[in-house]
């Protein structure tokens, strides 16, 4: 079973919850298409994830990772497909200077962007390093794995079959 705790926001230098709340104003959230809420999972101080929860658009939820330091390393963002299920579109990863200390996601020293415009099998991948931009499109991209039900409320371990 998870530890889940619910907030408006989680992050920062704090590692801290913005304006928590409780289970029963998140779910009330979720279920009733209101108003966005991150569900921080594990510790507050050092979560295992965080997600970002807007039930009221097609980019519905967004899993954040962070180092010991709390800089944020990885992001997946899901998009609404249908009522009840989940396409993976938009992967970022981070990378900072290593000097053991927290970084805001503009202090990325590399950037990996990763975007299906569509599940069509065409993805796009874009490097940042500096001022260097490259980007490079990739066809016939399997995404079976980009498909995950549409979770129960606080149950955001993957469903996948």
């Amino acid at each position: 079973m998870l530890t889940v705790h619910h907030c408006r926001a989680w992050g920062g230098e704090d590692r801290a919850m913005w304006q928590p709340f409780t289970e029963r104003t998140a779910k009330r959230r979720y279920e009733n298409n209101g108003r966005r809420f991150s569900a921080v999972i594990g510790e507050v101080s050092d979560p295992d994830c965080v997600l970002e929860i807007n039930p009221q658009t097609s980019y519905r939820i967004t899993v954040k990772f962070f180092d010991g330091h709390g800089s944020t390393r990885l992001s997946y963002g899901f998009w609404l497909m249908e009522p009840d299920t989940l396409f993976l579109r938009h992967v970022v990863r981070w990378e900072y200077p290593d000097d053991g200390k927290f970084h805001a996601m503009n202090e990325a020293v590399f950037i990996e962007d990763i975007f299906w415009e569509k599940p069509d099998g065409v993805v796009r991948r874009e490097l940042r390093q500096g001022n260097s931009v490259s980007s490079e499109d990739y066809r016939d991209v399997l995404i079976d794995a980009n498909w995950e039900p549409y979770p129960a409320f606080d149950d955001f371990a993957s469903n996948r079959p």
